[in-house]
């Protein structure tokens, strides 16, 4: 942990300021290298009710098993688990970060103060500090946080923090809050979104990405079961080589189907497109690590809600946002933005407005009409 860190956050039981406790073992960074001290072992003291939190290797841990939820606990554990299994670093996640977070592009988060709700191996926290944000708080419930740790935890102006999106230690002091694949594996999805929009700043924004209902209804009917039945509750010496098979069908299938046919669909404009093409087009340019680490994900987690459109833009509604932007991404997921600045809502519009030269659709549909 950082020691700026300290400014940004409070008790979560009273939202007194802490106190880093004497004796506290603390690492200097390297002259030249950019890294900075960080605080490795130590003890957080609440000036105002005297609660303590523990920092063990690097990170400060908030989450309270009493009070959090029992189901959200164990999903954090299981995909600890899953960011454990699969901690790589991969360049063409940038790009993917992008196209979920779209309008927001990566000169948005230049000299931001900046909140992640749900940070998994830390590569989202990666990519904000490489475009230059001027803090990057990153948040998991689970052990995830010690992966994110080792992979950026000592990056300048990186914190890694564990804590529950419900009961966030934090100041409402953030330029921007996200929260990318996280909302939809809460127990209460709107409860974690709740408490994430009150963090942000008067002249703030936030951009939410979840799991859409609409075209989803193959993995509410069929998959959903078998992961809350079976697959959540497996090993991980079971569950690892049988997301390895199912990802190998699905790895054979985009690349010697999909990936060839969007190609020649691109060509050809009469050539049909078949069911989920959007998606699986899209996860076509992965490798086969990175499609086992798709499948791996879907499997491991017993809780996913699929959100429908009405829903989700009802969250908004809810806290006062009443033109939101909605996204519907990929033809099966929703990306949701909005700002508290006028101007800025009205240039994020006029970017999702604009066409795509490569397609004869605009580059984004705003909404699904007939779900």
């Amino acid at each position: 942990m950082k020691l700026s860190a300290l400014d940004y956050l409070v008790c979560p039981t009273c939202h007194g300021a802490f106190l880093l406790k004497e004796g506290s073992v603390v690492e200097g960074g390297t002259p030249g290298s950019g890294t900075t001290s960080e605080v490795i072992e130590g003890k957080l003291d609440c000036a105002n009710c005297a609660k303590h939190y523990a920092i063990t290797r690097g990170v400060p841990r908030f989450v309270d098993e009493k009070s959090s939820s029992k189901t959200d606990i164990f999903t954090g554990s299981r995909f600890g688990q899953s960011w454990k299994s699969f901690p790589r670093m991969d360049e063409r996640y940038r790009q993917q970060f992008l196209d979920w977070t779209f309008p927001v592009d990566a000169n948005y988060f230049k000299d931001k103060v900046i909140l992640e709700g749900g940070c998994g191996k830390g590569r989202h926290a990666k990519i904000v500090s490489e475009s230059n944000a001027k803090e990057i708080f990153a948040v998991d419930i689970g052990d995830a946080v010690d992966v994110a740790f080792a992979n950026v935890g000592r990056m300048p102006g990186v914190h890694i923090i564990q804590a529950d999106i419900c009961d966030l230690p934090f100041k409402q002091s953030f330029d921007f809050v996200f929260s990318l694949g996280v909302l939809h594996h809460l127990y209460d999805p709107y409860k974690g979104f709740l408490a994430l929009s009150k963090l942000v700043k008067p002249d703030g924004a936030l951009c939410v990405w979840v799991y859409g209902r609409e075209n989803n209804k193959w993995l509410v009917t069929f998959v959903n079961p078998i992961r809350v039945a079976l697959t959540s509750k497996l090993p991980e010496i079971i569950l690892n080589p049988l997301s390895a098979v199912v990802a190998f069908v699905l790895y054979a299938l985009v690349k010697l189907f999909v990936h060839p046919w969007s190609l020649l669909a691109k060509r050809f404009r009469w050539l049909p497109k078949f069911y989920y093409q959007d998606y699986l087009s899209y996860i076509a340019r992965h490798d086969f690590l990175e499609l086992h680490s798709i499948v791996y994900d879907h499997l491991v987690t017993p809780v996913a809600h699929y959100i429908p459109r009405g829903h989700f833009s009802a969250w908004f509604n809810k806290i006062g946002v009443a033109d939101p932007i909605i996204r519907w991404h990929n033809k099966n997921s929703w990306t949701g933005f909005y700002s508290h600045k006028s101007s800025e809502m009205a240039s994020m519009h006029a970017r999702v407005a604009e066409p795509d030269l490569s397609v004869t659709q605009p580059r984004y549909q705003l909404e699904h009409k007939n779900p």
